[in-house]
C-alpha cells in the first residue's frame, strides 16, 4: 500500500488538532485533579521548542495506572462528543496496550494497523505508568515476561504486508511460535505483567507500553512533582525534574538529530483532516 508524505500544511494542521485534544484532556484532568505529564518527543518539544518538535506528528502523555483507569472511566461521560476514547473496551479490534483519544470525522490511517476495523482518526496517545520492583532480578523478570507476551501480541496484530526484509522474516517466525495464543490471551497476559507490582509502591515507575529497556525507568516523583510548561501558546503539565528524565532516556536531548531524521515517524495510507 503506498505511503503518504505529509506536506508542511498537513503536518501543521495535524498538530493543531492534537493540541485541541490535549486541551480537552487537561480540562478533564484539572476538574478531577488527575495528574498527567507530557512524555517522550512531546516533552522534548515542550522543553526545546515550547511546542511540537517541528516534524513531530503525534502527542504522548503519561499517567499513573490508577489515574489512567480513573481518567478512562470519567471519559465515558465527560469527554467532548467530537472525540472518541479508544481502548480495547470501546473498540474491540484495538489491541495496543495503551489508549488513544481519536478525533471523529478525521482519518490518520497507519499502515501497520490499516487492515483492522477500528477508529482511525487523528489521535493523542495516553500511556499508563506502572510501578516496578526495586529488586533488580525481579524487575528483569517482570520485563522479560511482559515483552514475551507483547512481542507475540504485536507480531500477530500488526500487518504482515507492510513489513519487508528481516522484519518480515522475524514477524513470520514470531507468529508461528505464538500460533497457539489468541490476541485476547496475549493482551491479558501482557497487561497483567505490566500491572504486577502496582499494589506495591516502589522507587521507580516504567512505561511498559512503549519503552523497551531500563533507560526509560523514571523515579516515581516524576508523576508526583509536576509543573505547567508552555506548549503551543498553551500550558500543560511536565515533570518538575524534566531534565533528569530526558537525559536518562535521550542523553543530550537539546541537540537536534541529523537533518535526514527530521521527518514524521508514522507511515500513513490515508489522511483526512
Amino acid at each position: 500500500m503506498p505511503k503518504m508524505v505529509l506536506t508542511d500544511t498537513q503536518l501543521r494542521r495535524i498538530q493543531q488538532i492534537e493540541t485541541d485534544v490535549l486541551c480537552e484532556v487537561d480540562r478533564i484532568c484539572q476538574k478531577h485533579q488527575i495528574k498527567y505529564v507530557l512524555g517522550f518527543g512531546t516533552l522534548i518539544g515542550a522543553v526545546r521548542h515550547q511546542g511540537f518538535i517541528p516534524w513531530d506528528d503525534d502527542v504522548d502523555i503519561c499517567m499513573m495506572r490508577k489515574d489512567y483507569e480513573r481518567f478512562k472511566d470519567i471519559c465515558r461521560t465527560e469527554l467532548n462528543p467530537k472525540y472518541f476514547y479508544q481502548s480495547k473496551d470501546t473498540d474491540p479490534e484495538y489491541y495496543h496496550l495503551f489508549d488513544k483519544i481519536r478525533v471523529n470525522g478525521t482519518v490518520f490511517k497507519e499502515d501497520l494497523i490499516a487492515e483492522h476495523d477500528i477508529h482511525h482518526g487523528v489521535y493523542i496517545d495516553i500511556f499508563p505508568m506502572d510501578y516496578v520492583p526495586d529488586n533488580g532480578f525481579l524487575r528483569c523478570l517482570q520485563f522479560w515476561k511482559f515483552h514475551f507476551f507483547r512481542t507475540g501480541l504485536m507480531a500477530k496484530y500488526m500487518s504482515m504486508e507492510e513489513r519487508t526484509g528481516y522484519k518480515l522474516l522475524a514477524a513470520k517466525v514470531v507468529r508461528a511460535l505464538f500460533k497457539p495464543f489468541s490476541l485476547d490471551s496475549l493482551y491479558r497476559n501482557a497487561t497483567r505483567e505490566a500491572c504486577r507490582y502496582d499494589g506495591k509502591r516502589g522507587t521507580y515507575i516504567f512505561n511498559f507500553c512503549s519503552a523497551i529497556n531500563e533507560k526509560s525507568l523514571c523515579h516515581a516523583s516524576c508523576l508526583e512533582d509536576v509543573v505547567y510548561a508552555k506548549f503551543e501558546d498553551k500550558e500543560f503539565l511536565i515533570p518538575k525534574e524534566y531534565d533528569e528524565v530526558l537525559r536518562v532516556a535521550y542523553g543530550d536531548y537539546m541537540q537536534l538529530p541529523p537533518e535526514e531524521d527530521r521527518v514524521p515517524h508514522h507511515h500513513l495510507t490515508e489522511l483526512k483532516i
